[in-house]
């Protein structure tokens, strides 16, 4: 079998900027472990296989190198953009995905030239759960000193479609370098129930962004995620509900260390978190399998 599958960069406008999914438009019926093989050959960290749905107005299922997850904001971002640009959608809407994380809107939004402005999807309503953990086993998994981690902040994993574990750096020349353990970050993952790590930090580099991020994800066969839709949604409703940021709209910069740099918009409204951007179709691949 021959499948032709679109490399997307999410969160970018670049070519090489951003955070790569693949997109299959019209799938076939694949098992998982050919959804999985294209994701691998693709080299990419997720692709989104959109497909009809009785329950919404597309289904879409997400596979990394290795499994399946229930949601994806870089792909979704990528698929829904794609779709735009290809035409199948022309004017500022709002489209139901089928996922295993539940149904969920996507607004599309078009600029005054009627090219895509950006796409939002709205992430399942957020879920937090008060952890235990050795802060120094966590500074020992990244390879670094405890007094560089702010360990103030509550001990929470939050969910908006996968579980992560917000984890703030007081500064940008510390995360940058952070060079961490992954072995070690996956068994702490396990015990904690959590997807990732998501280190954040308020020094950032653009005066307009809320913070920088960087997300280690092992447990999901990539090492390092360039630019994360749903940990960035989790983690802003994470800041904004134990009150340690105000604004909820936020810009959040990632992918910059990884020389993938790419800028997520969040918009919080309650329980209702929304992620999204702008994307870029780099090309199409054919894969056999």
């Amino acid at each position: 079998m021959k499948i032709n599958v679109l490399r997307v960069n999410a969160f970018t406008e670049s070519l090489d900027d951003g955070n790569p999914a693949g997109v299959l438009l019209d799938s076939p019926e694949l098992t998982d472990d050919q959804m999985a093989y294209i994701t691998k050959e693709l080299a990419v960290s997720e692709t989104a296989f959109i497909s009809p749905s009785k329950k919404a107005d597309y289904k879409v299922l997400f596979f990394t190198p290795e499994v399946e997850v229930e949601l994806c904001g870089h792909a979704t971002i990528a698929t829904f953009f794609t779709m735009a640009s290809q035409g199948i959608f022309s004017r500022d809407c709002v489209v139901s995905q089928e996922t295993k994380a539940g149904i969920l809107p996507v607004n599309i939004m078009f600029s005054d030239d009627k090219t895509v402005d950006r796409v939002m999807m709205t992430q399942r309503k957020p879920i937090y759960k008060d952890i235990y953990f050795d802060i120094s086993q966590v500074a020992d998994a990244l390879n670094t000193s405890v007094e560089n981690i702010d360990y103030s902040f509550p001990k929470q994993i939050v969910s908006t479609g996968l579980f992560t574990l917000p984890l703030c750096i007081k500064s940008f020349d510390v995360l940058k370098t952070i060079k961490p353990d992954f072995e070690k970050i996956k068994k702490i993952c396990k015990r904690l129930g959590a997807g990732s790590f998501h280190l954040f930090t308020f020094d950032t580099v653009e005066p307009e962004s809320t913070y920088h991020a960087r997300n280690f994800c092992p447990l999901y066969g990539i090492n390092e995620d360039p630019v994360t839709g749903t940990a960035n949604g989790a983690v802003s409703s994470y800041l904004v509900k134990n009150g340690l940021i105000k604004d909820k709209k936020l810009i959040c910069e990632q992918g910059d260390v990884m020389g993938r740099p790419g800028r997520v918009f969040v918009e919080i409204d309650g329980d209702v978190v929304k992620v999204g951007g702008k994307a870029r179709i780099v090309e199409e691949r054919e894969i056999e399998f």
